[in-house]
């Protein structure tokens, strides 16, 4: 069937989540502040300035195998990239809006389409989104500043626009802008990546290109582009190494306020509005780790008694968790793999898979998974 074909590919996403959370920091002292009170202090300006550093390239799904899912599904003469002439007639049904024109450029690679889009819809915050990666690459600093403030504009009460400059001021040399930003970032109270609507409009275009209901499931999950995910994780080193650089300078009460907002900056990655995919707990937990790693684990970390070692070992348990579904290892053992399950699931019972990721999310999905697998 061709729709399990699409889905070790996912799997991989899920390793790969696990391979980018995990990376050990030091441990300084811990400030005395719970950090439950979250916006109570701000960071000093000017702010110490960080060393710019050059992006660590992220681990890639090796693709050279020949038994990879991937080629396997280019042999059988599939693939996720679709024609232009394939997805205009999803464009005339959805009126070429704002959606189904980054849709569609997310399906077939096509500029124009993203150009198209920023053309006829330049306030819409998820074109924006979407044209700040897609061209950041191409575009000099003065260019990619004009983006994240359209995005900014767009977008005023998502604090993922504010996260994303101040990266940017960070990779840049600009420490002071930066913390700007995240004091801006501190007063939303969530980060929106548009996943969901992405993927809903990806599978709609997958579908009136001729896919089945399965397949256009399966293959707009693993269309789906994270690339905001490793901003956000350099992100958090870097306000660790900023409260790092105050406490050098005697500042504790300013590296208190950075350690702060890099604890809300975990939280917020790993329960992000519209999205319910595990790769975002991963990445939450492990920014939020990273900043707890540096701090004496005996510290208050909120008003209610826990302490930070508490929070620690509440992470690892929910890193534990995911873990073990991603295994996926039923008591009698017969399926050893998350791809094992999931190609053991009929047509039908794939399209329910994909349906729950949408309605609680993809830790309960995989659980429904593996306990219709297992049977009475």
């Amino acid at each position: 069937m061709k729709t399990k074909t699409f889905l070790i590919l996912m799997a991989g996403l899920l390793v790969l989540g696990v391979v980018i959370v995990r990376r050990p920091q030091p441990s300084p002292p811990a400030p005395a502040e719970p950090l439950s009170a979250r916006g109570a202090l701000k960071p000093r300006l000017p702010a110490p300035r960080l060393t710019a550093k050059v992006p660590a390239a992220e681990p890639q799904p090796d693709d050279s195998r020949p038994t990879n899912l991937l080629a396997r599904l280019l042999e059988d003469g599939d693939a996720l990239t679709l024609r232009r002439d394939q997805v205009e007639p999803y464009l005339r049904a959805s009126h070429r809006s704002a959606e189904s024109l980054v849709a569609a450029y997310r399906v077939t690679n096509d500029p124009a389409l993203l150009r198209e889009a920023l053309e006829q819809h330049p306030t819409d915050p998820q074109v924006n989104f979407a044209a700040y990666f897609a061209l950041k690459n191409e575009m000099s600093p003065e260019e990619r500043r004009q983006r994240l403030h359209a995005f900014k504009q767009a977008a005023p009460d998502n604090a993922l626009a504010n996260y994303l400059s101040a990266q940017d001021y960070f990779q840049s040399g600009q420490s002071d802008q930066a913390v700007q930003e995240l004091v801006a970032a501190a007063g939303q109270s969530r980060i929106r990546d548009y996943s969901s609507g992405f993927i809903q409009n990806i599978e709609e275009a997958y579908r009136a290109a001729g896919y089945s209901e399965g397949e256009a499931k399966a293959a707009a999950a693993y269309a789906l582009p994270l690339p905001q995910l490793a901003e956000l994780r350099r992100l958090g080193q870097n306000l660790g190494d900023l409260a790092n650089l105050y406490r050098q300078a005697g500042d504790e009460a300013s590296a208190q306020a950075a350690l702060q907002m890099g604890v809300a900056l975990g939280r917020q990655v790993a329960e992000p509005s519209g999205s319910n995919y595990l790769v975002h707990d991963l990445v939450g937990l492990g920014i939020e780790r990273q900043i707890l790693e540096r701090m004496d684990p005996g510290s208050p970390y909120d008003t209610v008694g826990r302490t930070v070692q508490d929070r620690l070992s509440e992470l690892a348990q929910r890193r534990e968790d995911i873990r073990e579904l991603q295994g996926a290892v039923d008591p009698d053992g017969r399926w050893d793999s998350l791809a094992g399950v999931l190609q053991s699931l009929s047509e039908q019972d794939l399209i329910s898979f994909f349906d729950r990721i949408k309605v609680t999310g993809e830790m309960e999905a995989l659980r429904w998974a593996r306990n219709r697998l297992a049977g009475p």
